[in-house]
C-alpha cells in the first residue's frame, strides 16, 4: 500500500507569534491538554469568518495569563492538526502527533519559550522525513518505511525525569497487523536524535517490554525518587479508576486485561532497565524507572488505555 507524506514542516525555524490582549472568537475553546502543573492549556479555536469545515488552529494558551499564547503550526494546508500532546516535565518541551490516515501517524517536537512563543525542534526537513532517517541511520530500524510510502507510526513512548531526551516509537512496514518497531532518543540540549546501549536492547526485546527514557543528569536520592514514584502509583491507581468507571460495560473485561498486560510489560522492561546499570545504581534506577512509565502511562490518552 503506498501512501505520500501529507505533511512539510522546516524544523529548527523560530515561529514568533504576537500576544493577543484578548480571545477574538465568540466560541469557547475546546480545551485539548493541559500540562502537568496546570501552567498551560493546549486550546483548539476555530478561526473567526471561517468555512464551516475550516480546521480548527491550536494554541499554547498561559492558564494564569490567557492573553499569553502561542499558535502551534500547521503542518501544510491540508493537514489535521496535532490531537495528542505530552509535555516534557519541565514544560519547556511539547510533542504532539497527529492522525493522518489509516496506519499513519506523524509527530512533531515543540520549544516552548519566554515570553510564550514556539519554536519547532530538530534538524532542518519535515520531522517524520527526518526521524525515520535517523531510525535507519541509527540502526533503530532497518528501513525507512515512511519513505517507501508502507504504514508509518510515530508515537511516543515518554519523557526523562529531567526533560533532557525524548524516547520515541517508530512501527512501520507493509501490514498493519505486521509493522516492525525501533525506539530513538531525541535530546533537548543538543537537538539531534541518538540511540544508547540501552535503548538498542530494547529495540532487541520483546515488543511489549515497556521502556523508559534514560536521563543525562544525576538522579536524586532515592528517598525523592521513591516519594516520587509512590505519588504517581496513587495517581496512577486513581485514574485508572476513574477511566473503569466511564468504561461502558461490554469494554471493561478489555480495559482490565490491557491494564496487566501493561503491568506485566512494566515488570520485563523494569528488568532490563536495571540491568543496564551497576550494581550501587539499580535501586534508584528501579524507582525512577518505575516512576517515568507510570507517568507516561498517566499521560497516557484515555482512549488509548485499551490498547
Amino acid at each position: 500500500m503506498n501512501r505520500k507524506c501529507l505533511a512539510k514542516i522546516g524544523l529548527g525555524t523560530a515561529l514568533l507569534i504576537s500576544l493577543p490582549t484578548a480571545a477574538t472568537s465568540e466560541e469557547q475553546p475546546e480545551v485539548l491538554s493541559t500540562s502537568p502543573s496546570g501552567a498551560f492549556r493546549i486550546e483548539s479555536r476555530i478561526p473567526d469568518h471561517s468555512a464551516d469545515d475550516a480546521m480548527a488552529d491550536v494554541w499554547v494558551v498561559s492558564t494564569k495569563d490567557p492573553a499569553q499564547r502561542a499558535k502551534l503550526p500547521k503542518q501544510s494546508a491540508d493537514s489535521p492538526p496535532d490531537d495528542e500532546f505530552h509535555f516534557s516535565p519541565n514544560e519547556e518541551w511539547l510533542f504532539a502527533s497527529r492522525h493522518i490516515g489509516s496506519g499513519l501517524r506523524y509527530g512533531n517536537i515543540y520549544h516552548l519559550l519566554r515570553p510564550l512563543r514556539v519554536e519547532v525542534a530538530g534538524e532542518q526537513g519535515a520531522f517524520n522525513e527526518v526521524v525515520w532517517k535517523q531510525a535507519v541511520k541509527l540502526g533503530a530500524l532497518k528501513k525507512d518505511y515512511g519513505a517507501m510510502g508502507f504504514y508509518a507510526m510515530t508515537a511516543f513512548m515518554n519523557w526523562s525525569f529531567d526533560s533532557s531526551r525524548l524516547l520515541i516509537r517508530l512501527c512501520g512496514g507493509e501490514e498493519k497487523r505486521n509493522m516492525f518497531c525501533g525506539f530513538l532518543y531525541f535530546n533537548t540540549r543538543t537537538n539531534k536524535f541518538e540511540v544508547s546501549d540501552y535503548s538498542r536492547k530494547v529495540n532487541k526485546a520483546k515488543p511489549d517490554v515497556l521502556a523508559c527514557a534514560e536521563p543525562i543528569d544525576p538522579l536524586p536520592s532515592e528517598a525523592e525518587l521513591k516519594q516520587r514514584f509512590d505519588t504517581l502509583d496513587r495517581d496512577l491507581n486513581k485514574k485508572y479508576a476513574e477511566i473503569l468507571a466511564k468504561t461502558d460495560k461490554d469494554r471493561v473485561q478489555g480495559l482490565r486485561q490491557a491494564q496487566r498486560k501493561w503491568l506485566k510489560g512494566r515488570d520485563a522492561g523494569e528488568k532490563l532497565y536495571i540491568d543496564s546499570f551497576p550494581s550501587a545504581e539499580k535501586a534508584s534506577r528501579r524507582l525512577q524507572y518505575l516512576g517515568d512509565v507510570t507517568a507516561a502511562r498517566i499521560d497516557l490518552p484515555r482512549d488509548q488505555w485499551e490498547w
